[in-house]
């Protein structure tokens, strides 16, 4: 209907153009113009809407974006994509803020993707947005409870070591980040302050922590794997960037821990499949190996990460954030590194995980892997006691 409609206007008014030289010529061309970007405005919403769920579309779009924007005085953290990946841009925001001595501000309730609540900001003189009901994680446990604004415009905030100097604020704000923010030379200088921005939230959820010790996360026996399996759950709008293990990184982190006697597997509820998959394929190498299956809320499921000794990441960020931020638990932390490859190879785009492996933190231990499937070992038990 639409299109047959803007079909007999458009000939009408090309007709119009070439009977009638002069002004009405120009009239017509501009109601042409004018009704193609009706047409376009219109239609705007529903592709945002559509796009912001396609996150092929969301990693290309974050090459160039910041992960803040900066609007009356208060330092905003541009949200993208799930939570993993709003944590580091909530941390990074707030991280700038302190650095430049703004106000900092977590955003609105269901802050869209593409921020387009700013100009309300802006019209609000940037009072929008903070407050009591300002806080973009309060149906996003166990963050739920990350403070919504902070201000740092008196100078160095009460959560700020007196020692913040000149040449650590220099090289925090002469990085340039897309909008993920996700490099840990970002971060490193500063781990112990971001904990203590979140991990009062996580660990206020008591009894998610005492399901978990109830597992015996805390055993040096036990492994703790975080399984991700995106592109069997999200299809076609998984980010392309991340992807599955190979079964060669399971059975590398059972051979470097070497006395792994308990493995637990939290995973999607989505990817029971899957995960049973891994489960059997190490069973049947290591028959004596307890496995069990976790599966419950986010929250419960974080809080296994959280305070598991032994934890080994997926290429994940939910997963990061829980290794990181539950350091204080950890013996070792198993971290998928991405063999090298040449910047031009379509691979490369594979290995952003690496980026974010702490440099100076012995318990972080390196378990190398490869996505060409010419390169994938086939792991022995050997020398692995259970």
């Amino acid at each position: 209907m639409i299109s047959s409609s803007l079909e007999t206007t458009t000939f009408g008014l090309f007709g119009l153009a070439r009977l009638s030289p002069g002004p009405a010529a120009f009239f017509a061309v501009f109601a042409l113009v004018a009704t193609a970007a009706l047409l376009l405005l219109g239609m705007r919403r529903r592709l945002q809407e559509a796009l912001k769920h396609l996150q092929v579309y969301q990693v290309a779009r974050a090459q160039f974006l910041r992960p803040y924007t900066v609007a009356c005085g208060v330092v905003w953290p541009r949200y993208t994509n799930q939570l993993g990946n709003n944590l580091f841009q909530y941390a990074y925001a707030r991280l700038r803020a302190r650095y430049l001595g703004l106000r900092f501000a977590a955003g609105m309730l269901n802050q869209d993707v593409f921020h387009e609540d700013l100009a309300k900001i802006l019209d609000s003189g940037g009072k929008m947005g903070l407050g009591e009901n300002a806080n973009p994680f309060s149906k996003a446990s166990p963050f739920e409870f990350l403070e919504s604004e902070a201000d740092y415009s008196g100078g160095v905030g009460k959560d700020s070591d007196p020692a913040q100097c000149d040449e650590s604020r220099r090289q925090f704000l002469q990085q340039t980040p897309n909008a993920f923010a996700q490099d840990i030379s970002y971060y490193e200088r500063d781990s112990e302050l971001i904990r203590g921005w979140m991990c009062p939230s996580v660990e206020s959820h008591e009894k998610s922590a005492a399901k978990a010790e109830s597992l015996g996360v805390d055993r040096e026996d036990t492994i703790v794997f975080h399984l991700r399996f995106a592109g069997k759950v999200e299809g076609i709008f998984a980010d392309p960037t991340y992807h599955e293990l190979p079964r060669s990184y399971y059975e590398d982190v059972l051979r470097k821990h070497g006395h792994c006697r308990r493995a637990i597997l939290v995973h999607d509820p989505k990817s029971r499949e899957a995960a049973a998959e891994i489960s059997a394929r190490l069973k049947k190498e290591w028959p004596d190996l307890q496995i069990l299956q976790q599966c419950a809320s986010r929250c419960d499921d974080f809080m296994v990460m959280y305070r598991a000794k032994n934890l080994a990441l997926s290429v994940s960020t939910f997963a990061w954030w829980a290794g990181f931020l539950g350091r204080k638990f950890k013996a070792h932390i198993y971290y998928p590194r991405h063999v090298s490859v040449e910047w031009y190879n379509p691979r490369s785009l594979k290995t952003w995980y690496n980026k974010l492996m702490p440099k100076n933190d012995s318990a972080y231990c390196p378990v190398l892997y490869s996505t060409s499937a010419g390169d994938r070992r086939s792991s022995k038990p050997t020398n692995i006691q259970v």
